[in-house]
């Protein structure tokens, strides 16, 4: 048995050398062997690297995982039950047992069903608590739903409400101070132009607000395309509709420029509008007598043939496609109403005539008196002629009452029975007999004062008047004119 010893310590010193050191550097570390060997307790001798318990015969290994095995297996016995006291503190710090609450002894329960109840009762709360939450969780997720619903709506709604206004600013947009009707301005359209170039034409000249509108609502309307070139006269008070239509038409200014001139009557201006083919002679008439039209200067005017005779004032207008009868005579009545401005308006209450005796005068002048010099001398004569109470004896309200603008009068129509008719009758007519401009207008208005009570052409061919004082003056110029006749 020594021997085998030997022999076998002998193995290992060869397999496992010991640690040798070589010039001062350890070549062979020594290993301890891999397989334990185990010795009798009769067996005193160590073996290198090693050592032994005689007394329970293991090896320091052994000792030592046995050791930790024991200490691992205390602790975690110790653990359970301080994780059972735990529990069993925790229900009584809780509330009262069953049988508490049944008014009963409290009897001890075992350390094993604490923990187990505990446990099913806590795996209940948690189990309300995520039912609880997965109801607040899906309320939440519809509330949030709604809420999203009603932003998006409330986002539409904003945007939809936007466009709108906008669009309706681009097509639609506010009149600007500019644009005040009876102001023209004068435009050249390109052969060729498009509706683009169109736009920026009449943006550079002020007669539209936006290119961008303008092109919208032409290509919207179906305007794009169907304008031609030419030169317009476009008044600055007219619609992005009314400029397409006047350019669509192709009527230029020339076509639809219609002037009035002073003198002209009702019946006058009504062929002269009659041929821009816009109404015909009977509509126009009609509309002057029927038509409602808010003016101040129109109110109170008196029953008659012609009712606006003496306020369409004469000027040059440029009408366009669409127009009515109403349009023209508004833009006429309006024109009348600009030059009728405060200042006249003060002198009308301050002469003690009302504005139609004014109207009416200067109607009478406006067909007697070609020269201006002479308008305010011949309304000095009417006036005083009147104040005499003499009958004005004016042959112009003898060509109205007969439905004549010029010529001679036959000695019948001389005796017309006619309230215009001022041979017959003493006073003002019953109303204007033309449309005055404003230089006779202002001639009734502020007429010369001087003692004349009759006027008479000078001559043949002229348009200049001698005025007298006496009958006598006036039959001596009147045989003045006669004799220039032959």
């Amino acid at each position: 048995m020594d021997d085998r010893f030997d022999k076998e310590n002998i193995e290992a010193e060869t397999r496992y050398p010991r640690r040798e050191a070589v010039d001062g550097h350890t070549r062979y570390p020594v290993r301890e062997e891999r397989r334990p060997l185990r010795f009798s307790s009769e067996h005193h001798t160590e073996l290198p690297g090693r050592k032994i318990d005689a007394e329970n015969d293991m090896t320091a290994y052994e000792q030592r995982t046995a050791a930790r095995r024991a200490e691992f297996l205390q602790n975690s016995y110790e653990n359970s039950y301080e994780r059972e006291d735990t529990y069993q503190r925790t229900s009584h710090q809780r509330g009262q047992t069953r049988g508490q609450q049944r008014g009963q002894t409290e009897v001890p329960r075992s350390r094993e069903r604490v923990p187990h109840e505990e446990q099913r009762a806590r795996r209940t709360r948690e189990a309300e608590r995520a039912t609880h939450s997965r109801k607040k969780h899906h309320k939440k997720r519809h509330l949030t739903r709604f809420s999203k619903g009603l932003l998006l709506i409330a986002v539409a709604l904003i945007i939809g409400i936007g466009s709108f206004i906008f669009m309706n600013h681009m097509m639609n947009p506010p009149t600007e101070e500019m644009n005040l009707t009876g102001k023209t301005v004068s435009v050249t359209i390109p052969e060729g132009a498009g509706t683009d170039e169109i736009a920026k034409i009449l943006k550079e000249n002020k007669l539209i607000h936006s290119v961008f509108g303008f092109k919208l609502t032409s290509r919207l309307e179906g305007y794009d395309g169907t304008y031609k070139h030419g030169k317009y006269d476009i008044d600055t008070g007219l619609t992005k509709r009314q400029i397409m239509e006047l350019l669509q038409s192709g009527k230029t200014s020339e076509d639809l420029k219609v002037t009035i001139p002073e003198g002209y009557t009702v019946k006058q201006i009504a062929a002269k509008v009659a041929e821009t083919e816009l109404c015909t002679a009977d509509e126009f008439i009609e509309e002057c007598n029927k038509g409602t039209f808010d003016y101040d200067f129109l109110k109170d005017l008196p029953d008659r043939e012609y009712k606006l005779e003496g306020y369409l004032f004469p000027d040059t207008y440029l009408l366009h496609e669409g127009m009515t009868a109403h349009d023209i005579i508004d833009m006429m009545l309006a024109r009348f109403d600009q030059m009728y401005t405060k200042e006249y308006q003060k002198a009308v209450a301050d002469s003690g005539h009302t504005l139609d005796e004014i109207v009416t005068v200067a109607s009478m002048i406006e067909k007697e008196i070609k020269v201006d010099a002479e308008r305010a001398t011949a309304a000095g004569v009417i006036y005083n002629r009147l104040k005499e109470n003499m009958s004005l004896g004016i042959d112009a309200t003898v060509l109205y009452a007969v439905g004549k603008t010029s010529g001679e009068l036959t000695t019948a129509e001389l005796e017309t029975d006619s309230p215009y008719n001022t041979r017959k009758n003493k006073g003002l007519p019953l109303g204007p007999i033309s449309n005055p401009g404003e230089s006779s207008f202002k001639a009734a208005l502020y007429p010369e004062d001087n003692d004349y009570l009759y006027y008479v052409v000078e001559a043949v061919g002229k348009d200049n008047h001698v005025f007298c004082k006496t009958y006598d003056e006036f039959l001596a110029a009147k045989n003045a004119y006669n004799a220039s006749a032959q």
